[in-house]
């Protein structure tokens, strides 16, 4: 069913994309539809490995991606960010798109004081910011995925049977309620369960996984920014 379920989430992502209106999930590149960015403008903004390392507090091993569109990968699977820099003749316009595309995937755009010309969290908490015809999306990490995983593999690697298996087993369990996946997986049609997730996911989790997310997005956000 998850394989389902992730099957039915690309299609859909790729039928949004098609309309250019669409954030992509944590963990995946983010993308305005856009012109690509002038010869002068190539390359201003782009952070260093040194620059991400040190907002996310692990090391990055990898970095992949154009110059204007960047993903930052550490030894931690899901810890990692991607870093949109694009030009758009029309960026208030853009910004317009990407709020609507927020209501349209069953999010709220939140907007975001004091950074850059305008900002604001769209679905999946992906930050979107404006400044002058410069629009920067950063899509943070999913540290909810991370620590269900961390659960995971301490139920796995303990004895089985035991209490420690047993309270690993329980502190897996609180971390999973907070999971959009959920939602779909009650679905018994991919495509459903598919929206299901993507609606529950562009919704405000409240989460502490989630603030850190967002803690970590604006710190990229507010480093790019100072670049350009």
């Amino acid at each position: 069913m998850k394989l389902q379920l992730s099957c039915a989430l690309g299609v859909i992502a790729l039928c949004l994309l098609a309309c250019g209106k669409t954030p992509t999930p944590p963990g995946q590149s983010t993308a305005v539809a856009i012109e690509p960015p002038s010869r002068a403008n190539r390359g201003r903004g782009v952070l260093t490995r040194e620059e991400v390392t040190a907002i996310l507090g692990a090391p990055v091993t990898s970095v992949e991606g154009a110059a204007t569109d960047m993903q930052y990968k550490t030894a931690t699977l899901s810890l990692e960010t991607a870093v949109g820099i694009e030009s758009q003749e029309d960026s208030e316009q853009a910004m317009a798109g990407a709020r609507k595309a927020t209501g349209m995937l069953g999010g709220t755009p939140e907007e975001v004081p004091n950074l850059g010309d305008e900002a604001f969290f769209g679905a999946m908490s992906v930050l979107y910011v404006r400044k002058g015809d410069n629009i920067i999306t950063i899509t943070p990490p999913n540290y909810q995925q991370i620590a269900a995983m961390a659960a995971y593999n301490k139920v796995a690697s303990a004895p089985l049977g035991s209490e420690q298996q047993k309270k690993a087993m329980d502190d897996f369990q609180r971390v999973e309620k907070n999971d959009p996946l959920k939602v779909g997986l009650s679905s018994p049609d991919a495509v459903q369960g598919a929206l299901a997730v993507i609606g529950a996911s562009s919704q405000k989790q409240s989460t502490p996984d989630e603030e850190r997310g967002r803690a970590v997005a604006l710190a990229l956000a507010a480093k790019v920014v100072s670049k350009l």
